[in-house]
């Protein structure tokens, strides 16, 4: 469901130098999949994803979703598919202080024209979440672990086909990683598919194919035939 082909970013600097931040990458991501990409700060990670999330455009190369090339569509078609196929939780935290939890996770809703309010979508997921009593609290009133789970509320809200993570477990104890990790994992058994990226090496367990990056470059490490996904 989703193609990289020879995807590349190069940044340029003020003394007309380049950096290369991501290397002419080349996956393809089924259906289904939790794939985990595991790398050092600085090796391209992030950068690939925003690329992905249609945040940051490639210098060159191709990112296909169900066989459409993303950056060749024009900013309205881009859009409804960035709207509707993709769900992102980005690195960091990314809830907006003035609005309540529940107005947070179904502010996606809004952005494409549907007949409901998405009201109990959202309750729905903040149940999901195991966070419903916290629907009409500020972001400020959360702890970290659990802002993050409004976070990927709301980027389920809209039944997206896959669902990327920049560093989810980031910044988090050992318990509340784990809780998160599983959370992943009940996501993917229900068929949403999962593009993850890290540099905490023991998440990778949750997921069936585990991919290092480096420098830019992308190389698989495993391609497991069954999941290891514990939920």
């Amino acid at each position: 469901m989703l193609e990289l082909k020879q995807l590349k970013r190069v940044y340029a600097s003020d003394d007309f130098s380049s950096f290369t931040a991501v290397d002419n990458v080349d996956i393809n991501i089924m259906t289904g999949d939790f794939v985990s990409i595991i790398g050092r700060s600085g090796s391209g990670k992030s950068t690939m994803l925003n690329m992905i999330a249609g945040l940051l455009r490639p210098t060159s190369g191709k990112i296909l979703i169900n066989g459409a090339d993303l950056w060749s569509m024009n900013d309205k078609d881009m859009a409804k598919i960035r709207n509707s196929k993709i769900g992102y939780v980005p690195q960091g935290l990314s809830l907006l202080s003035n609005l309540t939890i529940l107005d947070n996770v179904r502010l996606p809703f809004y952005l494409d024209k549907r007949k409901d309010n998405g009201i109990d979508r959202a309750k729905k997921l903040l149940e999901e979440m195991r966070i419903q009593s916290l629907a009409q609290r500020y972001p400020a009133q959360l702890s970290g672990g659990e802002m993050r789970r409004v976070a990927i509320a709301r980027a389920l809200v809209n039944n997206p086909e896959i669902l990327i993570a920049d560093e989810p477990t980031a910044d988090m104890d050992e318990e509340t990683s784990e809780e998160v990790m599983k959370l992943f994992g009940r996501i993917n058994s229900e068929g949403i598919t999962i593009l993850l990226v890290t540099h905490e090496y023991d998440i990778t367990n949750y997921g069936n194919r585990i991919y290092k990056m480096s420098s830019g470059k992308l190389a698989e490490k495993y391609h497991l035939s069954e999941s290891k996904t514990m939920y």
